[in-house]
């Protein structure tokens, strides 16, 4: 897929016109469909703009080898544990450059609650123990083991884990994180 290819296939997946990434970016409209269109190549600096404003690294525009799939072995993720954070972070997916999405296992320690944020992408989660607090928009939702959500990530967004126990589930986003 070409550099302009890919650019307009992750704007679309977000759902964002080209104004939005132009407000976002700083670059003009007409740039970034020339761009789109191949009329154009951005420079690092453009490229990097239009990276930051559809939320993904530079590197995703960067085509590497190509793999059908990518496998993760029992004991080969990546964890993210942070003495000061009350949760633990595993990543599930292994380094493909054309994967989008970013599945994780996640473990709340007991009394958490994270501040609300929002970001470009989209969030699926899944608890597989425990139970945790889901605040999304105005709206407020108690899952427990089996229970799962899904809502872009552009919506404010924060969760928690109200009990005594370790919530334990299973989160899939995008952009990566990892």
């Amino acid at each position: 897929m070409l550099l302009g290819e890919r650019i307009r296939a992750r704007r679309r997946h977000l759902g964002l016109t080209l104004k939005a990434v132009s407000a976002a970016s700083g670059l003009s409209i007409a740039y970034l469909s020339q761009v789109e269109r191949q009329r154009a190549n951005p420079t690092v600096t453009a490229l990097s703009s239009v990276a930051r404003a559809l939320g993904v690294k530079l590197s995703f525009f960067v085509p590497d080898e190509v793999h059908a799939a990518v496998v993760v072995k029992k004991g080969e993720s990546r964890v993210l544990h942070l003495a000061e954070l009350p949760y633990q972070v595993r990543s599930l997916a292994g380094l493909g450059q054309d994967l989008q999405l970013e599945p994780l296992l996640i473990q709340i320690g007991p009394h958490f609650t994270s501040a609300p944020s929002s970001h470009l992408g989209e969030e699926f989660l899944h608890v597989l123990s425990g139970r945790m607090v889901l605040h999304v928009g105005e709206e407020c939702f108690e899952l427990v083991a089996g229970d799962s959500a899904q809502h872009p990530s552009t919506t404010p967004h924060a969760w928690g884990n109200p009990g005594g126990e370790v919530t334990t589930l299973l989160w899939v986003g995008t952009p990566r994180l990892f």
